[in-house]
This record gives structure tokens, sequence and C-alpha cells, in this order.
């Protein structure tokens, strides 16, 4: 096929008279036929109504009084849990409300749709451990959150490290300003 000096527009140039179909992907004008009346009909126009019941792990201090200072946001169904102890097991993990009420692990995850774990030091590798084990026997969804709070960047790596085999999303952030957003992104 013949280009021109302007490969940007090759889907136009196919179009005229003595040019081929185009083989490459189009460029972002290429879907401008997407956005006409009649492709429209097939686009779903209500919004997703589908809330989920969502579960925060605090893993350590830190993240803990990063936790609390967005619980009190208006969040669909979202429970907020501090990890106190983790020994060998989900029925050995000991949680907490951020009214300091005990918590049971088991009974948390029996409606969660997503359990968000957030650490901000390497210490908490049992207990993403626990949860993640028991998300998975659930088919619940385990995303993390590696906070850095200013620490340097081998103490992130740490946390990075701790959390990485356990978690299907893994964001790394260096404040705590990215917990609504992280929480508002999966319905939270």
């Amino acid at each position: 096929m013949p280009h021109d000096s302007d490969d940007i527009f090759e889907a136009d140039n196919a179009t005229r008279e003595g040019r081929g179909p185009v083989d490459h992907p189009t460029m972002l004008h290429g879907c401008a036929r997407a956005a006409t009346a009649e492709e429209t009909r097939y686009r779903i126009q209500s919004p997703n109504s589908l809330q989920r019941t969502s579960r925060i792990f605090a893993l350590d201090a830190a993240a803990a009084e990063a936790m609390y200072a967005v619980t009190e946001d208006p969040w669909n169904d979202a429970h907020f849990l501090t990890v106190s102890k983790a020994d060998k097991g989900a029925a050995e993990l000991r949680l907490n409300h951020p009214d300091g009420s005990a918590a049971d692990f088991l009974r948390e995850l029996e409606d969660a749709d997503v359990v968000v774990l957030l650490a901000t030091d390497g210490s908490s590798e049992g207990a993403a451990e626990i949860i993640a084990r028991a998300c998975h026997e659930r088919n619940i969804m385990c995303a993390a959150l590696a906070l850095g709070q200013g620490n340097a960047d081998h103490s992130l790596d740490l946390v990075v490290n701790s959390m990485r085999r356990f978690a299907r999303v893994l964001v790394v952030a260096h404040d705590e300003d990215y917990i609504p957003a992280m929480l508002t992104a999966l319905r939270a």
C-alpha cells in the first residue's frame, strides 16, 4: 500500500480513490463513527448502579492513621478495619473497627466484594497473606495500596514486596491523599 508522508492521516487516505483498506490500527479520529446517533443506541444509558461491599484493612499503625482520616467520608458499604495481631491463620487474625471494638475476620468477608489492603511498612506480610488467601477462597478481589508517606525508596520497596504476591491490583502512592481516590475508583 502506498504511503503519504502524513501517516497520521492514513485512515483518511485509505478512503481516497485508488487506495486500498487500511491494514493497521487507525488513529484517534478513527473512533468518530462510534459517536454517531446510530451507534449510541447500543450504549448503556444508565449509570452503573451496582455498589460494592468493601473491606479496607490497615495492616500497620501508620496505615491505620491514614485510613482513619477517610472513615468519616460517605462510603456505600465500606468497613474499615485495623489488624492488631496476625498469627497463623484466619481464625487467629485480630481486627478492630475504628472505634476500637473487635471485628470477626470471617464474618467481615461474608458479604464483601472487594478488599483493600493498606500498608506503610514491610512488617505486615503475614497479615496480607492471611487476608489474601481468604479472599482467594471466596473469589473476592484483593487490591493493595502501598503508602510511601515520605519513606525512602528502599523502604517503599519493602512495602511493595510484602504485598505483591497477594494483591491482584497493587498501587504505590507517596501520600495518604490517594486512599479516597482509590476507594472511589473501586466503588467503595
